[in-house]
């Protein structure tokens, strides 16, 4: 590895410090300038939305004081007819007749009713524009339930005025409801006088609302005059579809504005009017949702208006005044101005929630065009200061520097000259360029991706190994040396083609060529790269090796001398040496040890049994389902004492084929192993009959099974075939 020198200094190029300081510089003074107005301009945000408040407040209040006075005005006309008898409340079609002209003539109000002492109710109610009914409850002396009946009316539009006309009249239905048990007629009663009530129930369907009843005299004014009670009711739906309509919020980050809410709410914390349509749900039904419910439910506004409230911030009951509140969502860390403001009726109270977003988006939205217009200005004056560095000195050494690096990572063929008007950058750039071309002449003597892997790995060149467990390959061309004898210096091309054939299914396989040596090639799998399959990936590579042979020989011409050639591949599995053998002055990165040797003698075993690959026993297991292999026989390879299994190596289980063959030769296998020589002779010839022109390794056996069965073995015989030669 590189020396490192300790305690040197940090350092920077050329470019970088000409350019930092000048965007330093600029930048910096551009940030302050929009820090300043940014600030500026958020100082105005709680003003400008205090003003809002005050202008959707006013809305509001002149929204609800105009149904109120409204409601007043109808209830009063209609006291003042029934007062001075003008409308008997017992003449049907009179009473009918004004309740229907007071309710048109106030698009607001949804109720107009009047209750009997004898708990009897009558009034019309509003459903649309277009459509109103007529309700009426009689209750009979003794009855324990009163008679519901609807009339429908539709607006239609004629030659005459617009008008309603009666439509369809529903069937009388028993009905619970009483009307002096309501809670508009008893305060009216106890009371004597007008005043405002908080309602849930109709005859019709129950509706949170708000009405304001009275009781109803006759002209002279005494007690036996009392004739009931007259009701007007306001939907609190009404209320809320008005709030739907207000744009609360300012411009928004979308454009769109009406980021924020607005909720009437009592001084219970129950909700009057709310744009969340979660709450109209509830007012048709007749509740009015407590505003933590909603907040709790999923609306983060709402929740905001809540947390304000029960966390002491602001008091209902003694809001008198319009209150501001800047408060942070723990969702989203944005900031919301909540406003509470009295509507000085019934004990309403106007909550509004407004992101300070909405505001601040104006200025937000102008943000990237004065950034943009400063980093403009700060890469023109950037540009500038540091043309003349960049180019004649920053950019052309940034370039060298480049191709050093191609150098360092062994990539010489990526290596260009860089022209400068500099000569001394112009002269180093040419330097390197030679270098470049002489390495390269010299980067075909040497494994390339194993320098680069090397190199990249920081691995130090110098003596020393590791001991590892890897797959190691020897390949060697069978009737090589009979070719090149016959071609002379002809064989070369031969001998390329072949090696860069290797070299391309080693490669390919993720293994390192370790050297060739004539026409034999070593590799090893597993190493500098660690490669878990490494077993399986080297009898892929030798397949691939076969493969490729075959193919091209196929094409050659009939009586091509290279036809004859054949490659053998020895393949062995086991704890080895690498590293990078040799001495201080010459290295080869390589493996060494007692598995090696045997992948060696595995080559060269090929040629007795007539095989083209044969693996070890480790190789065999560690590669596992992974191949298709059939069991060779055990032999102690020339070296050795020991017996070893080897196997041939048949093909990839991926690939598929057929080699129902094999069982039947390892059958034959463990006969010959068990002494039953007349059973295995048998089996070896049956598999030397099923292959297509025959099976060498069958015939080996037939004969040690005939020689066996002429000369039976003594006791001490062992299956295991000692090989005396390499």
């Amino acid at each position: 590895m590189a020396e490192t020198t300790i305690g040197e200094p940090r350092r920077f190029g050329l470019k970088l410090v000409l350019t930092g300081l000048v965007l330093a510089t600029v930048v910096l003074t551009a940030l302050f300038i929009h820090l300043l107005w940014s600030q500026a301009a958020r100082r105005n945000v709680a003003d400008v939305v205090k003003q809002l408040n005050t202008e959707i407040v006013d809305n509001i209040s002149h929204e609800v004081l105009g149904v109120r006075t409204d409601a007043i005005s109808v209830q009063n006309a209609l006291i003042e007819a029934f007062f001075q008898g003008i409308v008997d409340p017992n003449d049907e079609a009179k009473r009918e007749f004004i309740a229907q002209a007071l309710l048109r003539s106030q698009s607001a109000l949804s109720w107009v009713s009047f209750g009997f002492p004898d708990g009897s109710f009558f009034g019309a109610q509003k459903l649309s524009d277009k459509e109103l009914n007529m309700v009426e409850v009689r209750w009979a002396a003794g009855a324990t339930a009163g008679q519901l009946r609807v009339d429908d009316y539709v607006r239609v539009v004629t030659g005459k005025a617009p008008h309603f006309e009666f439509t369809q009249r529903a069937p009388l239905v028993p009905s619970p409801y009483k009307a002096t048990d309501q809670p508009w007629y008893q305060r009216a009663v106890k009371e004597g006088e007008a005043g405002w009530n908080d309602l849930s129930t109709f005859p019709t369907a129950d509706r949170a609302a708000i009405s304001t009843s009275a009781p109803v005299y006759f002209a002279n004014v005494s007690a036996e005059t009392f004739r009931g009670v007259a009701n007007v009711a306001i939907e609190l739906e009404s209320l809320s579809r008005f709030l739907q309509g207000l744009k609360v919020g300012g411009e928004g980050v979308d454009g769109k504005g009406s980021n924020g809410t607005v909720v009437i709410i009592d001084q219970r914390g129950h909700i009057v009017a709310s744009q969340d349509e979660r709450a109209i749900a509830e007012q048709q039904k007749g509740e009015m949702p407590m505003l933590r419910e909603l907040g709790a439910a999923g609306n983060r506004l709402l929740a905001l208006v809540d947390r304000s409230i029960h966390g002491g911030q602001v008091d209902l009951l003694r809001t008198n005044d319009i209150l501001q509140l800047a408060v942070a969502d723990p969702t989203d860390g944005l900031t919301y101005y909540v406003t509470f403001a009295p509507l000085n009726f019934h004990g309403w109270l106007v909550a509004t929630v407004v992101p300070a977003s909405d505001f601040l988006a104006s200025i937000d939205k102008q943000t990237p065009y004065l950034l943009g217009a400063l980093a403009a200005l700060t890469l023109l004056m950037a540009g500038l200061a540091a043309l003349v560095a960049n180019n004649l000195v920053a950019q052309p050494l940034v370039r060298i520097a480049g191709q050093l690096k191609h150098i360092e990572s062994f990539r010489l063929d990526q290596v260009v000259r860089v022209p400068s008007r500099l000569h001394e950058f112009d002269s180093l750039s040419s330097a390197l360029l030679q270098m470049s071309v002489g390495l390269s002449s010299f980067r075909k003597y040497m494994p390339t991706e194993l320098v680069r892997t090397l190199v990249s790995q920081g691995i130090e060149a110098k003596p020393g190994g590791n001991q590892e467990t890897l797959t190691v390959l020897f390949a060697d061309l069978q009737g090589f040396t009979t070719l090149s004898e016959m071609l002379g210096e002809g064989v070369v091309p031969v001998l390329s083609d072949y090696l860069e054939t290797a070299s391309s299914a080693v490669i390919t396989h993720r293994g390192t060529i370790d050297k060739f040596i004539g026409d034999a090639v070593m590799a090893f799998w597993g190493a500098p790269i660690d490669n878990p399959q490494h077993a399986r990936d080297a009898c892929a590579a030798a397949l691939a090796m076969q493969r490729t042979m075959m193919q091209r020989q196929a094409q050659l011409a009939a009586g091509d001398p290279r036809a004859a050639l054949r490659v053998r591949v020895g393949i062995n599995t086991g704890r080895m040496l690498v590293g990078n053998i040799g001495s201080s002055d010459r290295l080869n990165y390589t493996v060494i040890g007692d598995p090696v040797n045997v992948a060696s003698r595995l080559e060269s075993v090929n040629k007795r049994y007539g095989t083209a690959i044969i693996i070890g026993e480790e190789t065999r297991r560690a590669a596992g389902d992974a191949v298709v292999v059939r069991l060779l026989d055990w032999v102690a390879v020339y070296g050795r004492a020991e017996g070893i299994a080897i196997y041939e190596l048949l093909a990839m289980t991926a690939d598929g084929g057929d080699f129902a063959w094999v069982a039947a030769y390892e059958a034959g296998l463990a006969a010959y192993r068990e002494r039953r020589f007349a059973e295995a002779l048998e089996r070896f010839a049956a598999v030397g009959r099923a292959r297509a022109g025959g099976d060498q390794p069958s015939q080996i056996f037939v004969e040690r099974c005939r020689a066996c069965i002429a000369d039976p073995p003594a006791a001490g015989w062992t299956h295991v075939a000692v090989l005396m030669e390499k």
